[in-house]
């Protein structure tokens, strides 16, 4: 496949497109935004939560999300709960004697974990009978923060809190060479943490825009990794411990020895590999906006006895601010908008115990996407027309949106999004806009150079086809048509200058219309000689017929000519045609200052000379064997001689055209 100046440069433009957004993509954060939009866009399709019907006055009906898992219940402190403890005189944060009552209630049900999204970090009244219903529960895990920046003040028992801590941390990666990102761990107090089965912290940290799309499972403090409070649960619904779980930073958590009733896809080895990043973070699966997973208030569980059903053995129990008034708010960002802290973990336990793990391309995975758009773009859109152009840009822009996101909503894949996007519309803008610019100089150089020598049908089939115009030159079957006035010399001395100009003049426009008439291409005038020809720079199957009917009514319009002038008193014309097919080469030709498009080779000169032969046979017409063969059955025609010409080994056959058939 050649591959000509212009596809050279719509390729190169399509490249350097390719490669200025590479760079914005992979060294700077321009894109990042946008690619963060991307995310949020992808999710926000794939939701398919309702919103909460009103029936009447405090009650509501909702459809739980069909993502969420059975076993993951969130007993929120909702504004019913504020508004119901404050009719009893109680305000938030509850005294700790209604979170032991709510404790020994929730836990009497048998659910496999509760985990209170509420820091526990100052001593407080009724300290040792919360500690005493969550040792009760045997079930109860309990968050804590790390911090970003020093504490200042620190717990005078903080020694013991770490302490209690350590038990739940792993050794880390030989391997990991990163930087802590936290200063302090600050556990809750000693007397709950040794009651409570778990310990993780709860930390969140957004991308640039603000928006939460990432939780850490282990975050590097003091030379150890620290689990999550996730990954604990995780870790105690699936039955395993500490000596099942090996981190490797920035590849996974591996979970080993899970029984296969326990896991949602069930692998051979019996394991869960979760990707993380290198810090520790895995991307949340998250499945909806607020209110995806099944809630209840807080209040309808704070209540003394027991649980007489079985709704809660089993089940994953979130406690947690779930109020936006009337309470200290826990609301961060996700790709659903707003959501309550406790959301996001519960989110991170719906990923995790489904395995719907996000699976992000790698760097280079995005950009050999970038490079293959690149490819496609730079050598489509200057083979076809603009409209074609268009139709191919905005196919290939729905293409990659939808499969993008079919790759997500199937297989949790994620690629770059928006980068591929502005560079097809940028890529087609500079090429439409480069072929827009190149098309019309060639419009104008078509018009220039061919409208002198061609008929008008032929400049507007070039300048529809202008692929049809081969520049430089090539070698094709062509006819070709020479015819040159008789005596010339003679009639010249009987008039004065300007007659004979006058009268050549009305000669040659006769003549050259004829050409065009028969879509002929002129090459030259020398003196009152006239060369023309026929298959170039358009293709004609029919070039022999069309060039021998130009040269017989040429016989009859110079006939016409001749009863005029000499009605006039001006000389009569008489003309010689000569016509010869073969191979010939045509193209542009000369200098760089001044260029023909003409014809060269032997068949051009052996034309030229069965022009002149017509003095020897007293012809008017006289047309080759070559040509012959090509119209024989529409022309009438005399064999008249077989002659010897140079650049041809055997003679010519020649013929005297009298006629055309039709």
């Amino acid at each position: 496949m050649q591959i000509n100046k212009n596809q050279l440069l719509s390729l190169g433009l399509s490249l350097a497109v390719f490669i200025i957004l590479a760079f914005l993509y992979t060294q700077t954060k321009l894109l990042d935004g946008l690619e963060y939009g991307a995310v949020n866009f992808r999710f926000y399709l794939r939701d398919p939560s309702e919103k909460a019907v009103k029936l009447q006055e405090g009650v509501k009906m909702s459809r739980k999300n069909p993502r969420s898992r059975d076993d993951i219940i969130i007993l929120g402190i909702d504004e019913n709960t504020i508004r119901e403890f404050d009719n009893e005189g109680i305000k938030w944060p509850f005294p700790w004697s209604y979170h032991a009552k709510f404790t020994r209630y929730v836990g009497s049900g048998y659910p496999k974990a509760m985990f209170f999204d509420v820091m526990f970090l100052d001593h407080k009244p009724y300290e040792e009978d919360f500690a005493k219903a969550i040792k009760e529960a045997n079930c109860v895990f309990l968050d804590y923060p790390f911090e970003t920046e020093e504490v200042d003040v620190k717990y005078s028992d903080i020694d013991e809190r770490m302490r209690i801590l350590d038990i739940y941390s792993f050794p880390v990666d030989p391997n990991d060479t990163s930087m802590p990102w936290v200063e302090e761990a600050v556990p809750p107090t000693p007397l709950l943490s040794q009651a409570a089965i778990g310990l993780g912290f709860a930390n969140i940290r957004p991308d640039a825009d603000h928006v939460n799309r990432k939780v850490p499972l282990v975050i590097k403090y003091k030379g150890k990794y620290y689990p999550s409070i996730d990954l604990l649960i995780v870790m105690h619904y699936y039955g395993i411990t500490k000596k099942d779980v090996s981190i490797s930073m920035g590849k996974h958590i591996k979970l080993s020895n899970i029984p296969k009733e326990k896991m949602a896809k069930p692998t051979p080895d019996n394991s869960i590999s979760i990707p993380i990043d290198d810090e520790g973070f895995m991307d949340i699966n998250f499945i909806g906006g607020p209110g995806s997973f099944t809630h209840y208030p807080y209040y309808y569980f704070c209540r003394d006895g027991k649980i007489q059903n079985t709704s809660l053995k089993d089940k994953i129990i979130l406690i947690a601010a779930y109020a936006s008034t009337g309470i200290s708010t826990d609301i961060h960002k996700s790709p659903y908008g707003d959501l309550f802290g406790i959301e996001h973990h519960a989110n991170a336990l719906n990923t995790i115990l489904n395995q719907d793990f996000i699976l992000k391309f790698t760097t280079w995975q995005n950009i050999l996407i970038l490079f293959v758009i690149a490819l496609l773009l730079g050598f489509t859109l200057n083979q076809v027309s603009i409209v074609i152009s268009v139709a191919f840009t905005l196919g290939l822009t729905l293409f990659y949106i939808i499969g993008s996101y079919l790759l997500f909503d199937m297989f949790n894949i994620i690629t770059i999004f928006a980068s591929p996007i502005i560079q097809v519309g940028t890529t087609f803008s500079i090429i439409i806009a480069y072929r827009v610019l190149t098309e019309q100089q060639e419009k104008k150089y078509i018009r220039q150079t061919f409208s002198k020598f061609v008929s008008k049908t032929v400049v507007d089939e070039l300048l529809k086809h202008p692929d049809k115009l081969k520049l430089g030159g090539d070698k094709k079957i062509l006819t070709v048509l020479f015819s040159d006035i008789r005596s010339f010399t003679t009639i010249s001395e009987k008039m004065t200058p300007e007659e004979l100009v006058e009268h050549l003049n009305e000669y040659l426009q006769a003549m050259t219309d004829l050409v065009f008439k028969y879509d002929g291409t002129l090459d030259k005038y020398v003196g009152d000689e006239i060369m023309a020809f026929w298959g170039a720079p358009i293709p004609q199957d029919n070039h022999a017929l069309l060039a021998c009917k130009c040269a017989v009514e040429m016989m009859q319009v110079l006939e016409q000519l001749n009863k005029r002038w000499v009605q006039m008193n001006k000389p009569a014309l008489h003309i010689g045609i000569g016509i010869n097919t073969g191979e010939m080469v045509v193209g542009n030709m000369g200098s760089a200052s001044r260029m023909d498009y003409t014809l060269m080779g032997d068949n051009v000169n052996l034309g030229a000379r069965l022009e002149g032969t017509n003095k020897q046979y007293g012809t008017g017409i006289i047309i080759s064997e070559f040509t012959y063969e090509h119209v024989k059955d529409h022309v009438i025609a005399r064999e008249l001689d077989l002659v010897r010409v140079k650049g041809k080994q055997l003679p010519v056959k020649i013929y005297e055209l009298i006629d055309v058939k039709d």
